[in-house]
């Protein structure tokens, strides 16, 4: 008989492995949703924006609730909320249909996230965290990798209702085999109120910072409009710091940050690997099918090689930080991306474009060795009672990192190219002529994977000096 705990693991795996795909699955499609509802860019744009933002706003919050009222009733009502906005937007006819049922999706996968970690650190012993947040975080690299794969094949050969419509017959199982088989065995906190201030002002903070972010590119650093935000974001932040601190029972224990060095710094490491792949991931994506013209489904098997060695590697790396400790895999597997995106630079450059595929194996060898044991460092590094919690706070990594990522990389190319082209084609990659475009684009592309191969570095260093965990035990180094 299949032990508990490897069933917890399989529910919570597939769970994140569809909200993971679905975060990336859609981009690709976007051209032909927007041609095919004659919605306009304005509309469209909101697509992924909504999705990632809803996340953003919610994990946290998600994570503590779960940590007050205990983790499978959210985590199933997640799947539930997800599988049912992927069916309706099946059927959708406008483009702010489809905005409306991506927040709705958003927020199941917002549960998703939020407890999947916390479920598998509560029932499996620490000296097994690391190989089974391994498994689980191989499918969340996975599905952020397959997601323009599989979107490539399936605009091509198919209809873009196809990829939301996938999500429903494994929903449906998932919410029935998770229904019998996952046990009550978290009974969450008794005495303790939900920071509902804290949320808001949390929310605030997070909602108008990846706002301002995601106009920049459109309208521009210095625009009214994207200070406001930032302004706003900053106000936030201060007084949810100032509120966090006088509050008894706050949304975020901010001595997490400031005494738990592993915590904080595994923390921001995660955040600077998802800047660093991230929009790499979609502008390598956008520099096959727009400037060498290579069709949605050959760029697709060009980037599938990052995808299988995470899943094949990050399993490994998890049981590996069970014996040896976190801290020299988390810091190597920085490194190892970082050479992955110099030998980019040198192969889009000056060799053969079949080399870039050496390149995808190398960077995913590197994420693979990194993300298993931050995640396990992080898990680990607080008490199960605030396993929520962590686990919203990682995941809230991901989100503000991918879109700082795509942000940031945009922010790089409008210096090669005028933003009024550089718009037209990072929404609908279509074939580009010009020989000077082409020229351009690839010098931005080139410096995007410099700036990309910095950050790699600079986490490599933040987990190098964080601390490591020896026979259980969390040890900070001086």
């Amino acid at each position: 008989m299949v032990a508990y705990k490897w069933k917890v693991l399989a529910i919570t795996t597939i769970g994140v492995f569809m909200s993971s795909l679905d975060g990336s699955i859609v981009n690709i499609a976007i051209p032909s949703i927007s041609k095919d509802l004659g919605t306009s860019f304005e509309v469209v744009q909101w697509i992924p924006i909504i999705y990632l933002l809803v996340m953003a706003v919610s994990l946290i919050g998600f994570g503590r609730l779960s940590d007050l009222k205990g983790r499978k009733s959210f985590f199933l009502l997640g799947i539930f909320f997800f599988t049912l906005s992927s069916f309706l937007t099946t059927f959708a006819t406008s483009g702010i249909i489809i905005v409306i049922f991506r927040a709705i999706q958003g927020i199941g996968s917002s549960f998703i996230a939020a407890n999947a970690p916390s479920m598998i650190t509560d029932i499996f012993p620490r000296e097994e965290t690391g190989k089974a947040l391994g498994i689980n975080v191989a499918t969340i690299y996975a599905g952020l990798v397959i997601g323009p794969v599989l979107g490539g094949f399936i605009v091509q050969f198919s209809s873009w209702r196809l990829i939301f419509f996938i999500n429903v017959p494994i929903g449906i199982l998932l919410i029935i085999i998770g229904w019998f088989k996952l046990k009550k065995v978290d009974q969450g906190i008794k005495g303790e109120s939900f920071d509902i201030r804290g949320t808001v002002l949390f929310g605030l903070f997070l909602s108008s910072l990846l706002l301002a972010l995601t106009f920049t590119n459109r309208v521009g650093w210095l625009s009214f409009e994207v200070l406001l935000l930032f302004i706003i974001s900053i106000s936030s932040m201060t007084f949810f710091i100032y509120t966090e601190s006088k509050t008894k029972y706050p949304l975020i224990k901010l001595s997490l940050f400031r005494v738990n060095r592993i915590f904080s710094f595994a923390n921001f490491a995660a955040l600077l690997n998802y800047i660093a792949i991230s929009g790499i991931s979609f502008l390598l994506s956008i520099y096959f099918q727009s400037i060498l013209g290579i069709s949605p489904a050959f760029t697709a098997l060009l980037l599938l090689p990052t995808a299988i060695t995470m899943a094949i590697v990050a399993p490994i790396s998890g049981r590996l930080s069970d014996k040896y400790g976190t801290r020299i895999l988390t810091t190597l597997g920085m490194i190892i991306m970082g050479v992955g995106f110099i030998l980019s630079i040198i192969v889009i450059g000056f060799l053969p474009l079949m080399l870039i595929i050496i390149t995808q194996f190398i960077v995913g060898l590197g994420v693979g060795f990194f993300s298993s044991p931050n995640n396990s460092a992080i898990m680990n590094a607080v008490e199960p009672r605030d396993h929520g919690i962590a686990a919203g706070t990682l995941s809230t990594m991901r989100v503000v990192g991918q879109s700082i990522s795509v942000a940031l990389l945009s922010a790089i190319l409008i210096n090669f190219i005028p933003i009024t082209l550089l718009n037209p084609i990072l929404s609908n990659p279509a074939v580009i002529t010009d020989p000077l475009v082409k020229m351009e684009f690839t010098k931005g592309m080139q410096i995007a994977l410099i700036v990309s191969t910095i950050i790699c570095f600079i986490a490599a260093l933040l987990s190098f000096l964080r601390g490591k965990r020896i026979a259980n035990q969390i040890i900070v180094e001086p």
